[in-house]
């Protein structure tokens, strides 16, 4: 079989894989030099812009030189594979997601210097290229490596414009990963060097901290974490850490990209006096205000935030910014409950809302109820008959019970109550009374009003239904460019290729780790591709994989009738049908039994 080359590459073996791209070791024999080629899958050049971009792009990266940014040797199109690639220098080392994951296995924390130091030499490359125009808008662990000597090295500039064309932006799709992903990121906006420099912040905190700042069920929910959640303090978790550590923290993850470093160079200064043990000045962020509420805002009384939801204080200077923020997350929750009823309806989408859920339903009044029946507040004879308000009834803080509206109205009274009333089937009269109806005219005795605690669904709205079909898509297309999906088998029982007799059921348990930055939803599953199938269903996970978190297969089967080594090739795929890591092979020695 001959060689695979690229240009004048020969390919030696694969390193890695991704959501856009699988990157090789190449080896070039007439400079006697072992290279990195990153090459792009062939289904980013179905945009018709992508050619034009990959060119633009790959150029300005090849321009940059510093030693903390990966040097970018040649790039061009493999008609063969009709893919674009990016020849790049090796580094011979691991990344940063990579470290973290070994000290979190052997439960090492790094001291706060070092992580320091790593963030100082990221800051140090980012400033360069920030010089230069250039925008990294996907700084992350697995982007960040070190070579022999520990030096770190930030890689993949610019394959985050590469590969976000038309099919993504025009529909404010995501660049970047949702875990160190800047607010405005979030809300679709293209970012600028603080927005790089937010995404510093993260992995300093996880550095600092061995865990995320925000963590949820889905990516959506990550980046509405990001919009209105706290900054987390690391001195919470580990109150020995240098408050100056703090604030350098706090300030590099504000909200508004005005309140943060507005560039590299002031981050590096800090860093270095916070290396001397020199005090350094930062000035304290305005508080996250939890009891702000939507009349403050001047929006609509009809919607209500989700309990927990924080909502910033507005600065008049920065008024319009901090509205469209706000904006952006109701409007990115409504994304997110509409992708949930229709993942719902065919049992097959995670459930997106669990962190933004109300645990107690709660319901509005409008400013001026119509045709409804106000109770009074004074205590009256109980009436031997029940009314069936026309329309919901005014409704309580915390309401035990709705009433199921009937068509027939009846006459509304005109008195207002003044304490709050809670609606029963047999008021009865005390010193604090509950709600009797007091009717002007005399009422017409129904039959009691079913009670229920859940409201019946509105009629559905094909159109809209659409929409959030569109939107849902979109949003799966946006993760397969924002995440890195991947996986590690810790152990296999019993072991891959052991003998086991013909015809006979066998089960194998497989032990996973999430080496990825994205959570792998409930339902995904392990999926024969080609190869002995072993006569086994589809294998599911129903619980949701978090990164850094383990989960066992149980793979069961039967093996084939006849002796030999048997094998096959399986996959990892979400819900979505998204490729989780390499393909798995599992193999049986099989052997025929004697008569």
């Amino acid at each position: 079989m001959s060689e695979r080359k690229l240009g004048k590459f020969q390919i030696i073996e694969r390193l890695g894989r991704g959501g856009m791209a699988e990157v090789y070791r190449g080896y070039h024999a007439t400079l006697d030099r072992y290279v990195a080629i990153k090459v792009l899958h062939a289904f980013l050049a179905d945009d018709p812009e992508f050619k034009d971009r990959f060119h633009r792009e790959a150029q300005n990266v090849a321009r940059l030189k510093h030693p903390h940014i990966v040097q970018v040797y040649d790039f061009d199109f493999d008609p063969e594979g009709e893919s674009y690639y990016m020849v790049m220098e090796l580094i011979d080392g691991q990344t940063l997601k990579d470290r973290l994951f070994s000290m979190a296995q052997e439960g090492r924390m790094l001291p706060y210097e070092e992580a320091v130091r790593i963030i100082r030499e990221a800051a140090g490359a980012l400033a360069y290229a920030h010089s230069h125009s250039m925008i990294h808008r996907d700084v992350k662990p697995a982007n960040l490596m070190f070579d022999r000597d520990d030096r770190v090295v930030l890689t993949d500039f610019g394959i985050a414009k590469i590969v976000t064309g038309a099919q993504f932006t025009a529909s404010g799709g995501m660049v970047g990963t949702p875990a160190y992903m800047a607010p405005e990121q979030g809300l679709g906006e293209a970012g600028d060097e603080r927005s790089d420099l937010y995404s510093l912040g993260v992995i300093l905190y996880q550095l600092l901290t061995g865990e995320l700042p925000y963590e949820a069920e889905a990516p959506l929910a990550i980046i509405l974490k990001h919009l209105n959640s706290p900054i987390p303090s690391v001195r919470d978790m580990h109150a020995e850490m240098p408050e100056a550590l703090d604030k350098v923290i706090t300030k590099l993850m504000a909200k508004d990209p005005d309140d943060r470093y507005q560039n590299a160079s002031d981050l590096i200064a800090d860093l270095e006096r916070l290396e001397r043990g020199e005090p350094i000045e930062v000035v304290d962020l305005v508080p996250v205000n939890p009891q702000l509420s939507l009349t403050e805002l001047d929006t609509n009384p009809g919607l209500q935030p989700a309990e927990g939801a924080i909502i910033r204080d507005t600065l008049p200077r920065r008024e319009s910014r901090r509205s469209t923020w706000l904006m952006g997350g109701i409007a990115g929750a409504i994304i997110i409950i509409a992708g949930y009823f229709i993942g719902l309806n065919n049992g097959s989408f995670p459930p997106l809302i669990a962190a933004l859920a109300s645990p107690t339903p709660t319901y509005t009044p409008s400013d001026t109820p119509t045709n409804t029946l106000t109770p009074t507040a004074t205590a009256t004879e109980t009436p031997t008959s029940t009314y069936t308000p026309s329309d919901t009834p005014t409704a309580t803080e915390t309401p035990t019970a709705t009433y199921t509206p009937s068509d027939t109205p009846t006459n509304t009274p005109t008195d207002t109550p003044t304490n709050t009333a809670t609606a029963t089937d047999t008021p009865t009269a005390t010193e604090t009374p509950t709600a009797t109806y007091t009717p002007s005219d005399t009422p017409t005795a129904t039959a009691t009003p079913t009670i229920t605690n859940t409201p019946l669904p509105p009629t559905p709205d094909i159109t809209r239904t659409l929409l959030f079909a569109t939107q849902v898509f979109e949003f799966q297309t946006a993760t397969v460019a924002a995440c890195d999906f991947d996986y590690a088998i810790i152990e296999q029982q019993p072991a891959d290729g052991d003998f086991f007799a013909a015809n006979r059921d066998y089960v194998r348990e497989i032990t996973l780790l999430n080496t990825g930055d994205c959570a792998w939803e409930r339902n995904t599953s392990l999926v024969w591709v080609s190869g002995e199938d072993f006569d086994a269903e589809r294998t599911f996970i129903r619980e949701r994989v978090n990164p850094g978190d383990e989960v066992t297969l149980i793979f069961s089967g039967r093996t084939p009738s006849t002796g030999g080594e048997r094998s096959g090739t399986w996959e990892l795929r979400t819900p979505g049908q998204i490729l989780i890591g390499d393909p798995m092979e599992i193999s049986v020695s099989v052997f025929e039994q004697g008569g």
